[in-house]
Order: structure tokens, then C-alpha cells, then sequence
């Protein structure tokens, strides 16, 4: 398999991009996937949080692009608008030394500033939410038409929920039969195939990179507590690891607030993150991370789809997921693009079971650790 981006017959400005950006090699999703779409497939790719999807797609879908064409020709789609910024930034690197028109089209901006652009300038990449997108479309401000290539960031998110999939089934209706189409992931079931091909009637190629877990970088940890200390020692973790970055995990909508609230209560800097928050507290959220105002984000699985913050150093799951697959996603927030982390799962005694499954399932080593006298031995 290629090595480097140079045997992946990728446009020559993206090759000095990728310099820039100090990315060398593809990675597993980069390699299987680019070829692919290259070649005119349409696409499913899985592959865990972290792996290098976003250029997964943007790579092949900009070689793809005629620089000369002024019309629209790839649509990217994300359920969440702090997604859509994150790859629209990409998508901005990647094109700095080009001519190519690209723009950003989210629910939460102002719409009347959004037409006023587009009078100016036509985009020929636009990334956005579907729900902004369509409503452009159906005001005949955006051809949607005319795009040829369409991916769908976080598709199992965007198709699962009811908003979000029934503007993406009207958006789909406008696109011509040939359109190439790219859904990617980290948690898509074999399920959602068959979901697919029936919403956009035609057959897609299933590629998965998504059972190898990180594992020289990240190191898999548990520890047993009864039940009612599970909060008490992810604040002693927190406390004696010294977490300036980290995420605490909970299943459960009701325990994201208590369990923020009993960190804050002890002096620890934490903001939680829950499907309740409106755009503007994620955003907040996501901004008090990454400037360094608060130390810990506390958060349910749904919450956390699109939660892209660099340099986490420890995940917490204070309730251990539901089953590998999210183990796979909360764990992919950690030991990103090199750096190393730690997982910590809290199990009680009845709960040792899943641990094993996981162990067995992802082929890992998850150890077991105690949280004595502040140092976790």
C-alpha cells in the first residue's frame, strides 16, 4: 500500500498543502478510501475519531475539482455547525495557494448575510448543515443541482436523526443519478448500508479501518468502585493526574449536570456538554477548551459527535459505553496525530464482563489500576 501522498495521483497543490500542514503519510482511511473516490466510487468510510477522514474525502474531492468550472461541484454535509467550521478550516488550508471559491453555509448564521455573498461570489465547494443548505436551495439561491460530488460527515448522526435526514432526503432529490456520493464516520453499522443504497438508489463500496485501536500511543486502564463513588474518584483522578484537557464520559443525560456540578463544587474547572445545549453553549464549550478556561468537559455520547479538540490527554468513562464501537469513539479523543493519552473506565465489581469483551473484541490490553494515596498505582 502507498506510503506517501505523492503515489495517490493527488493534485499538485495539494501536495505542497499537506507539506505545509506537516501531514507525511496517509493513513489507513486515507489510503483505502482515496483511490476509491478517485476512481468515481461512491462511498462508506468508518474509521475511529482521529484517523484522518476529513482528508479522506477533501483530498480526492478536490483533485477531482475543475478549477475552471465556476459552478457549484461538491457539497459537504455535516449535522453540526461547529463540524461544518472545523472542516470548512481545512478545506481553507487546503486551498490557500488556488482559485477556487469555497463558502460555509450553517443554520446558526445570519441568512441575509449568506445571500448577500452569494450575489457576490458563486462557491464551487460549499460545506454546511443540510437544514441551512436546503432552504438556500429551495429559494433557488443555491444550484444544488450542479454538484457532482457529495459527502456526509458524521452520516449515521446526520441519517439517525429526524431534522437532519429529511433534509438531506429532500436535498437528494435535486442531485443527478450520476453524483458521487462519500458518508463517513467512526461508528457506522453494516445496517446503515442498506439505508443508504435506499435513499440514494444506488450501490456504495463499505470501507472500514475502524477495529484497530491506537494502541502504542494510548494506554487502556480500569479501575473497580462500588457504584455511588464512581463521581468522588473521577475527581480524584482528575485531582491527582493533574488533567489540564480531558473528557469525562456518562451515560446517562442526568448525570452530566450532577457530575459537573460536584467537580466545580471540588475547585476543578469543568463545563458539561449535553444533547440540552443550544449551538451557542457548544460553541462556548468547545472555545473554553481549547483556550484553556476550563480543564474538563463532561459529556454523554450524542454530545460529544463532532467534539474535535486537539491535545486531550485523558478520557474518564465514569460509566463504561455501551458496547466497543463507542469505546472506539470516546477513546479516539485521545493520542491524536501522535501524542499519547490514557483511557480510565470505571467498572464495579458486576461490570468486569464488559471489560473483558472489550479486551477480546478490539484486541487490547485494558489494565487494571488502583487510586491510592493521590497516585493511581
Amino acid at each position: 500500500m502507498e506510503n506517501t501522498f505523492s503515489q495517490l495521483e493527488l493534485a499538485p497543490y495539494l501536495q505542497t498543502a499537506l507539506q505545509k500542514m506537516n501531514i507525511t503519510a496517509p493513513t489507513e482511511i486515507q489510503k483505502d478510501a482515496i483511490p476509491k473516490i478517485l476512481q468515481g466510487e461512491s462511498v462508506i468510510g468508518r474509521s475511529k475519531t482521529g484517523s484522518g477522514k476529513t482528508l479522506a474525502y477533501l483530498l480526492p474531492l478536490l483533485t477531482k475539482l475543475d478549477e475552471n468550472n465556476k459552478e457549484l461541484q461538491a457539497m459537504i454535509l455535516a449535522p453540526t455547525h461547529e463540524l461544518a467550521m472545523q472542516i470548512y478550516r481545512v478545506l481553507e488550508e487546503l486551498t490557500t495557494d488556488t482559485n477556487i471559491n469555497i463558502d460555509v453555509f450553517i443554520g446558526s448564521a445570519n441568512i441575509k448575510r449568506q445571500l448577500e455573498k452569494l450575489k457576490k461570489q458563486k462557491p464551487q465547494v460549499i460545506v454546511g448543515t443540510p437544514g441551512r443548505i436546503h432552504e438556500l436551495a429551495q429559494q433557488k439561491k443555491l444550484k444544488v443541482h450542479q454538484s457532482k460530488m457529495v459527502v456526509v460527515d458524521e452520516a449515521d448522526r446526520m441519517l439517525g436523526e429526524k431534522e437532519t435526514r429529511q433534509a438531506f432526503i429532500e436535498l437528494s432529490k435535486r442531485f443527478d443519478k450520476g453524483t458521487n456520493y462519500m458518508f463517513f464516520s467512526a461508528t457506522i453499522s453494516n445496517d446503515l448500508k442498506d439505508d443508504i443504497e435506499t435513499l440514494i438508489r444506488s450501490s456504495v463500496t463499505f470501507i472500514s479501518s475502524d477495529e484497530k485501536i491506537e494502541t502504542e500511543k494510548v494506554d487502556h486502564l480500569f479501575i473497580k468502585c462500588e457504584e455511588r463513588e464512581r463521581i468522588d474518584i473521577a475527581r480524584r483522578l482528575i485531582h491527582s493526574l493533574k488533567i489540564k484537557r480531558g473528557i469525562v464520559f456518562v451515560n446517562h443525560l442526568d448525570k452530566v449536570v450532577e457530575t459537573t456540578e460536584k467537580l466545580r463544587y471540588k475547585g476543578i474547572k469543568a463545563a458539561a456538554l449535553s444533547s440540552d445545549n443550544d449551538k451557542q453553549q457548544r460553541a462556548k464549550v468547545m472555545q473554553q477548551i481549547q483556550n484553556g478556561e476550563i480543564e474538563i468537559v463532561v459529556a454523554s455520547d450524542l454530545a460529544a459527535r463532532g467534539l474535535d479538540v486537539d491535545d486531550v490527554s485523558h478520557i474518564i468513562n465514569v460509566h463504561p459505553p455501551v458496547d466497543a464501537q463507542a469505546y472506539v469513539h470516546r477513546a479516539g479523543r485521545t493520542g491524536r496525530m501522535g501524542k499519547t493519552g490514557e483511557v480510565i473506565t470505571l467498572v464495579t465489581h458486576k461490570q468486569m464482563f464488559i471489560i473483558d469483551k472489550f479486551e477480546k473484541h478490539l484486541k487490547i490490553k485494558i489494565s487494571e489500576k488502583q487510586l491510592a494515596f493521590g497516585k493511581l498505582r
